[in-house]
C-alpha cells in the first residue's frame, strides 16, 4: 500500500499501478518503475521510489494531477462502510484494497469507450495509440516519445477512411458522431455534468453508436454519475456467480450466465443493481469487474 506525500490532506490510500491497469483508462505505459499516461494534452507522470512513496508529475504542468485523476478527493473510508453488509463486495474491497475509480477528461473518455465496442483491451488500447499518433500532437517527456490526445477539432476534420486508418473499423462512424455534436453544441460537457443520470444518459443515448453499456462508462468515468452500473460480459458473470437472487426472472437470471442481455433488460439489471448498491454503485462495479478478469487471469 502506498501514501502519497500529501496524506495530510486528504485520504490517499492507493494503488496506482493496480489503478492504471484495471480497464479504466487505457493509455498508460510503464518504463522501468516508471509510469506515463496521456490525458488530454498533457502526459501524465508517477513513479514509486526506493522507500514505497510515490512521485507525481505532469507534462505541461496540471497541478494535484493525481487528488484528480486518482479521485483522492472521494472519502474511501467512507464509501466502504456502505457496503459492509454486502459479503461479496466488502470482501472485494479487502482484496483489492486501493483500486481506485479514476475521474478522466469527458471527451477523450467518450472517444475511449466508443473504441470499445465488441473488443478486447489491447485492441482499444492500440486504436487510442494510433489515434493518438496520426491526429494529436508529438511531445518528448523525459527524453521519450509521447502523443497527445486528439483534439476534438482534430477527429472532427478527419474522414471516415482517416479514422478507420486507426484500426477502429465500424467505430469510426461512432467517433465521427461524437466529435460532430460536440462541434455543433449539440452535445455539452458542461450540460451533460450538471444533468442527472437518467438526463446524462438520455442525451448519450441519442448519439450515434452509443449503448448503454458505453453510456454508462463515460457517465461512470467522466462525468461525476457514481451511481452509473455498466454491464459487460465481465458483469454479466459476476451478477450470475453472486446477485442471481435478486433477479425473479429466470429468462434473466439465464440471459446473464449466457451474458446476453437485450436493451430492456440491461435497464432492468442496471436499475436493480444500482437499487442495490446506491450512490456509490460504480465502486462496486468495479470490484467486480476488476476481480472477475483477475480470476480469469486476463491481461490488462
Amino acid at each position: 500500500m502506498i501514501q502519497t506525500e500529501n496524506a495530510s490532506n486528504f485520504h490517499s490510500i492507493l494503488e496506482p499501478v493496480t489503478t492504471v491497469n484495471s480497464g479504466q483508462m487505457f493509455l498508460w505505459e510503464k518504463y522501468q518503475n516508471e509510469w506515463y499516461g496521456v490525458y488530454s494534452n498533457h502526459i501524465l507522470k508517477f513513479s514509486i521510489c526506493e522507500d514505497n512513496s510515490l512521485f507525481f508529475d505532469s507534462f505541461p504542468k496540471l497541478n494535484h494531477w493525481e487528488e484528480i485523476v486518482f479521485r483522492l478527493d472521494d472519502d474511501i473510508d467512507y464509501i466502504y462502510s456502505l457496503f459492509e453488509s454486502d459479503p461479496t463486495v466488502s470482501q472485494l474491497f479487502r482484496t483489492y484494497s486501493g483500486l481506485r475509480l479514476m475521474r478522466q477528461d469527458p471527451y477523450q473518455c467518450m472517444i475511449s469507450f466508443a473504441c470499445s465496442s465488441n473488443t478486447n483491451i489491447a485492441m482499444i488500447k492500440q486504436m487510442l495509440r494510433n489515434l493518438c499518433r496520426k491526429f494529436g500532437k508529438k511531445t518528448q517527456v523525459d527524453k521519450k516519445t509521447f502523443f497527445t490526445f486528439p483534439t476534438v477539432r482534430n477527429l472532427c476534420n478527419a474522414s471516415i477512411n482517416e479514422l478507420c486508418s486507426c484500426g477502429t473499423g465500424y467505430r469510426a462512424k461512432t467517433i465521427k458522431s461524437i466529435v460532430e455534436n460536440i462541434v455543433s453544441g449539440s452535445l455539452t460537457i458542461n450540460e451533460l455534468y450538471h444533468c442527472n443520470y437518467d438526463e446524462a444518459k438520455k442525451k448519450l443515448l441519442s448519439i450515434y453508436g452509443i449503448g448503454n453499456k458505453i453510456a454508462d462508462c463515460i457517465l461512470l468515468f467522466s462525468l461525476e454519475k457514481i451511481e452509473a452500473f455498466p454491464i459487460d460480459v465481465w458483469i454479466s458473470r459476476s451478477l450470475y456467480s453472486y446477485y442471481s437472487k435478486l433477479f425473479n426472472g429466470q429468462n434473466l437470471r439465464l440471459n446473464l450466465k449466457s451474458t446476453k442481455l437485450t436493451a430492456n433488460q440491461y435497464d432492468v439489471v442496471s436499475k436493480i443493481m444500482r437499487q442495490h448498491f446506491g450512490k456509490y454503485a460504480g465502486y462496486a462495479q468495479q470490484y467486480l469487474y476488476f476481480h472477475m478478469r483477475q480470476e480469469a487471469n486476463r491481461k490488462w
